[in-house]
């Protein structure tokens, strides 16, 4: 049991510093999810991995949008110190990324960043 709560506090670690490195432009979205651990048990993780995907999906009304841009990033620096605070997410914004995103975007170990992204277009596209 200790060892399983060790693995999910360095997973949220680990997704909150790709968060970091891509808002501090050291990794790009692809890059970060990339790396992205493949647990698929922790929401946290799930929401995280939905909101860097949304950033890269947004990137048209990220250009045009600063404000908008800004809001995203304030977003995922929230989500990206929640995770590295061990906590979990707060339930307004779990329930609004199952809302919209109920097929989970964490990536199968098969699957290439191509067909992930791929994926993640069909479903925006609904």
């Amino acid at each position: 049991m200790e060892s399983e709560k060790l693995k999910i506090y360095q997973n949220r670690l680990l997704v909150s510093d790709l968060i970091i490195d891509v808002l501090t432009d050291k990794k790009t979205v692809q890059q970060a999810i990339s790396l992205f651990p493949k647990e698929k048990n922790d929401i946290n993780l799930k929401c995280a991995f939905d909101a860097l995907m949304y950033r890269e999906a947004d990137e048209d009304i990220r250009a045009k949008y600063k404000d908008y841009a800004s809001l995203q990033d304030d977003y995922l620096e929230l989500i990206a110190r929640t995770l590295k605070d061990n906590e979990q997410l707060p339930k307004n914004v779990i329930s609004r990324y199952l809302k919209y995103n109920s097929e989970n975007l964490l990536p199968d170990e098969d699957k290439t960043l191509k067909q992930k992204l791929k994926k993640l277009k069909r479903m925006i596209n609904f």
